[in-house]
Formats: structure tokens, C-alpha cells, sequence
């Protein structure tokens, strides 16, 4: 099977596209919303980590639920993609949420207390992390995408 016919196989496999599907419109939700806040397009809103929806929950919802569907809600691999999708999203919640607040407190004390001008140009990327509702939107958008995209243009 030649790089062509993979990438054809993969394409037309919905537990490969409805999820890469949902997280691009998940992240495209999210660049549209944050523009819609600043009242410009910021065109790195639909590239970062971070905001609301979550594209990361989006995404592994997608995937546990379309190999549900696909392999039974009752199979190994769908108790295990549910799992990691659990993984996923308390992560986005817990540890990166934690991450984002420390590099914003970070940044502070480097702007204003730091007087080495090296230490001052160093900035953290503070968008990583999700609240609860937006981990809980993105799962949420993740769920019905998946059932649309998949009834809508599998199944005929």
C-alpha cells in the first residue's frame, strides 16, 4: 500500500476524520469567538491552546464516541478511548489550568520586579489551560458534532 493509498484509506475512515473534523471546528469556534470579544480578527485565537471551546476535549469526545458507534459501546476500545478522554480533559482542567495561572504570575513579577533586561524580554505563553466550562463545552460540541458529521455523512 503505497503513501496515497493510506492517505486515501484514512480520509475516508470516520474515526480518523469526524474527530480531526470536530477539533478544527472546535478551534475555528474559539478564533471566531475571541475575535468577536476584542472586536478584531486575531488570527493566533484559531491556532492557540487554551479558551473557549476546548478543541482538546472536542476532539478526544469525538474519538471515544465515533469508535463507540463504530465498535460498540461495550468494547475494549471504547472503554479505553473514554478513559483517555477523561485523561484529556481533567488534565486541560487541572494541570494546565495551573500552568497557564502560574506563567501569568510569572510574567507579572518579570515585568515589574526583575531588573536584568535579559529575564525581562523572556514571556510565557499564558492560553494553555481550560475551566471547567469551556473543557465541558468543547466535550459537549465534541458529543454533537460527532453524531451530525456521522449520521449526516457516513452512514448513507
Amino acid at each position: 500500500m503505497n503513501l496515497i493509498e493510506i492517505l486515501t484509506s484514512l480520509l475516508k475512515n470516520p474515526v480518523f476524520i469526524i474527530p480531526l473534523l470536530v477539533a478544527f471546528i472546535a478551534q475555528g469556534i474559539k478564533g471566531i469567538i475571541r475575535s468577536l470579544q476584542e472586536k478584531k480578527i486575531l488570527w493566533k485565537a484559531f491556532f492557540e491552546w487554551g479558551g473557549m471551546p476546548s478543541s482538546h476535549s472536542a476532539l478526544v469526545v469525538s474519538l471515544s464516541i465515533i469508535i463507540g458507534i463504530k465498535e460498540g459501546f461495550n468494547s475494549s476500545i471504547y472503554i479505553i478511548s473514554m478513559f483517555f478522554a477523561g485523561i484529556v480533559i481533567a488534565d486541560a482542567i487541572g494541570v494546565r489550568l495551573a500552568t497557564e495561572e502560574q506563567a501569568k504570575v510569572i510574567n507579572k513579577i518579570l515585568q515589574k520586579e526583575v531588573k536584568d533586561q535579559e529575564l525581562k524580554e523572556i514571556y510565557l505563553k499564558e492560553s494553555i489551560g481550560h475551566t471547567p466550562l469551556e473543557a465541558i463545552s468543547g466535550a459537549l460540541l465534541g458529543f454533537l458534532l460527532t453524531y451530525f458529521l456521522y449520521y449526516g455523512f457516513f452512514t448513507k
